[in-house]
């Protein structure tokens, strides 16, 4: 069930949703992004039902199919929607708290204590921060995401899960797992148990899912994790648990070089990614987020397993943890996608600004500002992140793909004019909430104009702004002094 906004009023009404074989034509667009190394001026792009069947000449196409919906696309570009390929919606709560504090205060003062706050409220906060994490993506212009359910939200997956796939956005939730944590709140269980709730997780999403959101396994990190995680058993268990249902392995690995020093000092071992190769979890149904620390060796390990990367260049930033070595990963043949992580490492789920730190931590990093570029960063976020998700008709708009598409308005916006090449444009001056005019997801429109079509947004936003007066927020928040009385 989800909530729908009626044609002839501005409430909603919640109802199941039955998705027509509609031909939906996009016309006139100024642009078409085809995919990161071809671009079609003055085309459009014909739907049929979840597919794009055609893409052209605009005048060809206008009389050539019988079409149920038509969309103008003059002065604006259209391109695919962008695969967020990691975060985490139950953080969303956390926003804007923290950064002052160095990596292991942030996570033992802010996000374990407001999880475990969190465990006292309604299971309806994990549905709207869910949804208020598909409502931040699809008005940025990502049209799925890869949701890694760890520490407290381990025990919600199937109502986050239940929540996006209302909501119509493409992606997986990954279903966390810890078994020990030097900062235990709580959140921890036994081998024992971490498999059984993870497959009961496999079992429950094979009859309710319907295809849009994939259920993964997603153990929180490796033993030399700092911050807790699995054991070498429990990561071993939970891979064959993956293989054995046929479904994706997704991991925080190698995330911060204080975990690198234990593996090295404690298992004597190059790093996490040969110590992840030992267990034998690296595939090519397995992801890591993060993976900044690759050591001497370990790159010819990612080179011959090939697990995907899943890159989240805020948040490195946000929380001083490095620069991965990304361009060498890359030019050696590792798939490198590009994600968010939750809303308190970056505070933002907008994949535009993610494309434009992505290449500019490399620029600095080489000190070359020819080391990586604009197609670069849009084919890790399109095509490289329909690699993670293991779909092979994803990130292109070309004929037999998924109509996963998003909208950007150019006319009339200053922020993006001139645009000679509009990649290049979006990638360094693009900002999804504000360019954004239509998010569409599997041949669906989801958001147009400002407007979400599935869920009640002010519902939703009213939800968490009264969930967050409960959090136990660090003090000293505030750098200014506000009027006695003021409403914050």
């Amino acid at each position: 069930m989800i909530w729908r906004l009626t044609s002839d009023t501005d409430d909603y009404e919640k109802e199941n949703i039955i998705m027509e074989n509609k031909t939906i034509l996009l016309k006139d667009a100024d642009f078409v992004v085809r995919y990161s190394s071809r671009v079609d001026a003055f085309a459009s792009v014909v739907i049929q039902g979840n597919l794009i069947i055609e893409v052209g000449d605009s005048e060809d196409l206008k009389e050539k199919y019988q079409y149920d919906e038509v969309y103008d696309c003059k002065g604006k570009v259209v391109l695919p929607g962008l695969i967020n390929s990691h975060t985490h919606c139950n953080e969303t709560m956390m926003r804007g708290l923290g950064h002052q504090l160095k990596f292991h205060d942030w996570v033992d003062n802010v996000i374990l204590p407001i999880g475990a706050a969190m465990e006292n409220m309604d299971e309806n906060l994990y549905t709207c921060l869910a949804q208020m994490t598909a409502m931040e993506a699809v008005a940025s212009g990502t049209t799925s995401i890869i949701e890694h359910s760890v520490n407290f939200g381990k025990r919600h997956v199937y109502t986050i899960a239940t929540a996006l796939q209302d909501f119509g956005i493409r992606g997986a939730v990954a279903k966390g797992a810890e078994d020990f944590s030097p900062l235990d709140r709580g959140h921890v269980g036994s081998i024992e148990e971490e498999i059984r709730e993870t497959q009961g997780f496999l079992e429950r999403w094979k009859v309710q899912g319907n295809g849009l959101i994939k259920a993964w396994v997603g153990p929180s990190g490796i033993e030399g994790k700092t911050t807790g995680g699995c054991t070498g058993d429990l990561l071993k268990e939970l891979k064959k648990l993956a293989d054995s249902y046929d479904t994706r392995y997704h991991t925080h690995l190698a995330g911060n070089i204080w975990e690198v020093e234990n593996i090295r000092r404690e298992k004597g071992m190059a790093g996490s990614v040969a110590f992840a190769d030992s267990l034998g979890i690296l595939d090519e149904k397995t992801s890591l987020a993060h993976c900044i620390w690759v050591s001497h060796g370990e790159d010819e390990i990612l080179r011959r397993a090939k697990p995907q990367i899943c890159h989240c260049p805020s948040c490195n930033q946000i929380n001083g943890l490095g620069i991965i070595p990304l361009v060498e990963l890359r030019k050696q043949g590792t798939v490198c996608a590009i994600g968010t992580d939750g809303a308190p490492q970056n505070d933002s789920l907008d994949m535009f600004r993610e494309m434009r730190q992505a290449v500019l931590l490399q620029k600095i990093r080489a000190l070359d500002p020819d080391i990586m570029g604009h197609l670069d960063a849009f084919q890790m976020a399109t095509e490289s992140g329909a690699k993670v998700l293991g779909i092979e008709n994803l990130g292109k708009i070309e004929p037999g793909y998924l109509a996963d598409i998003i909208i950007i308005q150019r006319k009339g916006n200053l922020f993006l004019t001139p645009m000679y090449d509009p990649i290049d444009t979006l990638v360094y001056a693009g900002s999804g909430g504000r360019d954004v005019a239509m998010t569409m997801v599997n041949g669906r429109v989801l958001y147009k104009d400002g407007q979400f079509r599935t869920v009640d947004a002010e519902k939703v936003i009213s939800t968490l702004k009264e969930a967050s007066s409960l959090m136990p927020v660090p003090g000293d928040r505030f750098s200014c002094i506000y009027s006695p009385g003021a409403v914050l």
